[in-house]
């Protein structure tokens, strides 16, 4: 099982990782390698606004390595292969989302990202509500959510693919707060300009 690549750079710190079967058939079976990094920081902040059955924060980093059982044949066919295997990535990231606990997803873009070395990934702009505990915010009979943003690429290496991405916000915490009269202590700042230009260079860094 090969290792997902890795995002080295600060602040971020490996808090999840986990292997699960991403596709199966009777031809082939493809195991997906997961790592989640947070900013232990921000994860201490924010994390009583967490739901239970969230297990990332508003603003969280992922890779993925995945690896084909029998393997690719050939060394250029993952790169040959890469507009099939965009293509059910996108959709299928989409639905995981909504899986893990995210409203009202959906796909707002897609583009090609320039790697490092003249590479190039496929890569999907997901528009979403995350999910805040209405307890912790003084609100227990209503929902409030924070409009985020995630971005997930990708890309192929010698012989399979790899992903990487990330979730940030889109609007401020109190903004998010006012429309179910919440209130708390804690601060979450949109910052979306600089938190895509992290989002994509960590990326970039994924690749190498």
């Amino acid at each position: 099982m090969p290792d997902p690549p890795a995002i080295d750079a600060d602040p971020w710190t490996q808090t999840e990782a986990w292997t699960e079967t991403a596709f199966q058939n009777r031809f082939v079976t493809v195991e997906a390698t997961n790592v989640v990094y947070e900013d232990p920081e921000f994860l201490h902040a924010v994390e009583a606004l967490v739901p239970a059955d969230i297990d990332q924060t508003p603003r969280a980093m992922f890779t993925t390595g995945l690896s084909f059982d029998p393997p690719l044949p050939g060394d250029k066919t993952p790169e040959r292969l890469l507009p099939v295997a965009a293509k059910y990535a996108s959709r299928e990231f989409e639905r995981s989302l909504a899986e893990d606990g995210l409203q009202n997803v959906r796909q707002a873009d897609s583009q090609e990202l320039r790697l490092r070395s003249r590479r190039t990934a496929s890569a999907f702009q997901y528009d979403a509500s995350y999910p805040l505990d209405g307890d912790a915010v003084g609100a227990p009979d209503a929902t409030p959510t924070l409009a985020v943003r995630v971005w997930a690429a990708i890309w192929p290496t010698a012989d399979s693919f790899e992903m990487a991405g990330g979730i940030y916000p889109l609007e401020n915490l109190a903004t998010a707060l006012e429309r179910v009269g919440g209130t708390t202590d804690v601060t979450i700042e949109a910052r979306p300009g600089g938190d895509r230009r992290t989002v994509l260079n960590r990326i970039r860094d994924a690749a190498r």
